[in-house]
C-alpha cells in the first residue's frame, strides 16, 4: 500500500494545473470500489479550469498508463471524447520476433476511439504491436453503422465491407479478395468465389 500511495501523489503532483483532482480504485470490470482487496488498478482524473470534460487516466500498480481519455461527469459513468488503450507486447501477440519489445519498446497503443453521450461513436482502430492497423470498426450511437476493415499482420486488407445498423448490408470482400458474399441486412445473398468473381472483377474494369 506505500507503493500505491506514493504513485498517487506522484500523478497528484503533476496536476496541479487541474481545479479538481481525484483518485480511485477500479476492480477488474473497471468499476469504481472503495474494497482494496478487489482493486484491479487504479486512475486519476481531474477537471482543468473552465474545461467542461474531466480528464482520466487509469494505471496499473506500477503506474504504467493503461488508458487515457475524457469523460462528462465526476461518476466516470458517461465517457466523452477520444480514448486510448495500451497494452504489453507479448509472445502472444508479437508475431514480428518472438520478443517482449519491438523497437525497443514492451507495450504499444492497441485501441484508439472517441465517445460520444456515453456511446462509442465515429472509427474505432486497432492495432498490432509494431503499429500495423488490425481493424477499423465505424459506430453511430454505440452500434456499428459504416465501413469495416480488417488487415492481417502484414498490413494486407483481408476483409472489407458496410454495417447498417449493426447488421451487414451490401458487398463483403472476404480472403483478402478472393470471395465476395453480398449481405441484405445481414442475410447472406449471393457468394462468388474463384473465375466466376474473377470473371466479374474482369467485367467491372470493363465498364469503368
Amino acid at each position: 500500500m506505500k507503493r500505491i500511495a506514493f504513485c498517487f501523489l506522484i500523478l497528484l503532483s503533476g496536476l496541479t494545473s487541474y481545479s479538481q483532482v481525484k483518485s480511485i480504485m477500479l476492480d477488474n470490470k473497471d468499476q469504481i470500489t472503495q474494497d482494496s482487496t478487489l482493486a484491479a488498478t487504479y486512475a486519476v482524473f481531474g477537471k482543468l479550469t473552465g474545461d467542461s470534460l474531466y480528464t482520466f487516466k487509469k494505471f496499473d500498480w506500477d503506474g504504467i498508463l493503461l488508458a487515457s481519455g475524457t469523460f462528462r461527469d465526476d461518476s466516470l459513468k458517461v465517457p466523452q471524447g477520444k480514448f486510448t488503450y495500451y497494452s504489453w507486447i507479448t509472445p502472444d501477440n508479437n508475431t514480428v520476433n518472438y520478443t517482449y519489445d519491438i523497437k525497443g519498446k514492451e507495450r504499444f497503443v492497441s485501441l484508439t476511439g472517441s465517445f460520444k453521450d456515453g456511446q462509442l461513436h465515429g472509427r474505432w482502430i486497432s492495432f498490432y504491436p509494431d503499429g500495423i492497423m488490425k481493424q477499423v470498426i465505424t459506430y453511430y450511437k454505440g452500434i456499428s453503422h459504416g465501413a469495416f476493415q480488417f488487415f492481417d499482420t502484414r498490413g494486407k486488407l483481408q476483409v472489407s465491407g458496410l454495417y447498417i445498423s449493426g447488421q451487414k448490408h451490401g458487398v463483403w470482400i472476404v480472403d483478402g479478395g478472393k470471395q465476395e458474399n453480398i449481405y441484405d441486412h445481414d442475410k447472406l445473398i449471393s457468394t462468388l468465389r474463384g473465375k466466376k468473381l474473377r470473371d466479374k472483377q474482369a467485367q467491372s474494369k470493363i465498364v469503368n
